[in-house]
């Protein structure tokens, strides 16, 4: 699909997030969010003291606007399925 871009964000520190990302051979970025700023904002957090994040997915369209959220009750129902969802959803919002 055009546009996409798949991001991972964490807590980790941007070293920590790196060797993860090697280790896990990850193919997509891994944002480091220390201060908490992006899981405040989209909901994966409800406190800058939070730990862990909750498990969201985001889905913006190419001008930034949040188009589709998956919230955390939804991701742990579908588990495996997750990016089969996600995909299916784009695809049928984008009329294909």
């Amino acid at each position: 699909m055009l546009g996409v871009q798949v991001v991972g964000v964490s807590f980790d520190a941007p070293a920590k997030n790196a060797k993860f990302k090697e280790v896990e051979s990850f193919k997509f970025a891994l944002w480091s969010d220390t201060q908490r700023e992006l899981a405040l904002w989209y909901g994966a957090a409800k406190t800058k003291t939070q730990f862990f994040a909750n498990r969201i997915t985001v889905v913006l369209d190419p001008t930034g606007t949040w188009t589709l959220l998956y919230p955390e009750a939804s991701i742990a129902f579908l588990e495996y399925d997750h990016a089969k969802v996600v995909l299916a959803d784009l695809k049928a919002l984008m009329g294909k």
